[in-house]
């Protein structure tokens, strides 16, 4: 009897393990194909919750030391069956592209993932001619549309769509009393996303001073409103630093959610949705872990058409009109999520194009 193919990934991070452990826990409840997933050490340490969500979703990933994960991986990837990667081994630009040019060169199964709402390389372009793509199946959220366009010929025949399969498997964080205090001050409470980091591209100056003069005036106007201002992945960059503690020092109803400092240190997107009746944001996946944990999202008009059937927020007047409708039945939300469907269908969707693609099914 032939040995069953293993199919391998990486958990580099929080991103890996949002993005690829719920399905590959799926798969590996399936039990058609053997599961391997190395997580590194260090996130272990870092996000203190993580072994437990895994235990309670019946699967353990490996924890790997960073020589393992960045430098001895050619073992790990040439017995595996399929790598299963939201990084593409023709695009992947972070320190662990070394895995992905291996991979290319014994000529490895690949199968990609995306794991963004609006993501260059997806739905928006990466480069400036058609792109290609190494790996030989990509699941996506959606099905192709204009999109289409981006892509070399070759590759729109390698995509099938799964739908959003993108979950927070940590159970709920705890907060000291700091946060509790304020928390019961404004029990009325908005999540604002922004991404920032992207200062020098996707957004300018002029940008940045427009969302800071925004949240100025809405914290103004509404005092008995809290509002959590949260930057991607909570990091604090110097095109916000200083406009940030101009915020927190006139307005007593902000809070940020800065992931190395403050009452909400080290907490997630999820942490943060669940303290908020709503949120704003950029287009971004953000949009889709709010509606989908039932909660309402508008998006900040930016002329990007991921979220078009969303409140598109661009003055005070449109905010405050979002707010005003908190609690309101909303069928968007709910076209929303039956356009990227069910999540734990998706979860099987994927995991039954991924046995397809490793068993040659």
């Amino acid at each position: 009897m032939a040995e069953t193919p293993t199919l391998l990934a990486y958990l580099n991070g929080m991103p890996d393990v949002e993005s690829t452990y719920p399905v590959l826990a799926r798969v590996h409840a399936r039990g058609r194909l053997k599961v391997k997933a190395l997580v590194y050490s260090k996130l272990l340490r870092k996000e203190r919750r993580l072994t437990e969500a895994f235990k309670a979703h019946g699967f353990m990933p490996q924890p790997a030391s960073k020589l393992r994960m960045k430098l001895l991986y050619q073992r790990d990837i040439r017995r595996a069956g399929a790598v299963l990667t939201i990084a593409d081994p023709f695009w992947d630009t972070t320190t662990r592209k070394q895995r992905g040019s291996y991979i290319r060169k014994i000529g490895q199964q690949c199968i990609y993932l995306q794991h963004g709402a609006y993501q260059l390389g997806v739905n928006g372009p990466l480069v400036d001619h058609p792109q290609n793509y190494y790996s030989q199946k990509l699941l996506f959220w959606e099905p192709l549309g204009e999109n289409r366009a981006l892509f070399t010929p070759d590759v729109p025949e390698k995509i099938e769509v799964c739908g959003f399969t993108k979950q927070n498997i940590l159970p709920p964080a705890t907060w000291g009393p700091e946060l509790a205090d304020w928390a019961s001050r404004y029990p009325r409470r908005l999540l604002v996303c922004q991404s920032f980091r992207w200062g020098g591209g996707r957004y300018s100056a002029d940008h940045i001073q427009h969302f800071y003069d925004l949240m100025d005036a809405m914290l103004t106007r509404h005092p008995d409103l809290g509002i959590i201002i949260r930057s991607h992945r909570g990091k604090v960059r110097k095109n916000h630093r200083a406009l940030d503690k101009a915020l927190a020092d006139k307005h007593p109803n902000v809070m940020f959610s800065h992931y190395y400092s403050g009452p909400l240190a080290k907490a997630t997107i999820h942490d943060a949705i669940d303290l908020c009746d709503a949120m704003v944001s950029p287009t971004s996946t953000t949009v889709l872990d709010c509606i989908y944990c039932g909660k309402p999202a508008a998006v900040f008009a930016e002329n990007v058409s991921v979220f078009s059937e969303l409140p598109q927020i661009g003055d005070l007047a449109g905010l405050e009109a979002f707010v005003a409708s908190i609690g309101k039945p909303n069928p968007v939300m709910d076209a929303v999520r039956a356009r990227f469907g069910n999540f734990d269908s998706n979860l099987t969707r994927a995991a039954e194009i991924i046995e397809r693609q490793v068993l040659g099914a």
